[in-house]
């Protein structure tokens, strides 16, 4: 099983996450960080995406494969 909370080695992890996930049960706020993190988000979540604030509101039925893609390609994900 993929451990999504952990760095993949490619992001500099001294300057801190690129994401915090918070699980709030039946739904997950992923927060962007940094700047990647947010072109990150347009450029991979869909545009109907449920916003909260400036973090995207995900089902806990597709939040690991979100948190996947986001560690393979290079981000780091923080437990918020």
């Amino acid at each position: 099983m993929i451990d999504a909370f952990q760095s993949s080695g490619t992001s500099p992890t001294e300057i801190g996450p690129d994401f915090l996930c918070e699980n709030h049960g039946s739904i997950f706020l992923l927060r962007p960080i940094s700047p990647a993190a947010f072109l990150w988000i347009h450029g991979n979540i869909p545009s109907d995406r449920q916003m909260f604030g400036n973090a995207v509101a995900v089902e806990h039925r597709y939040i690991w494969a979100i948190l996947a893609g986001l560690q393979d390609d290079g981000l780091v994900v923080s437990r918020g």
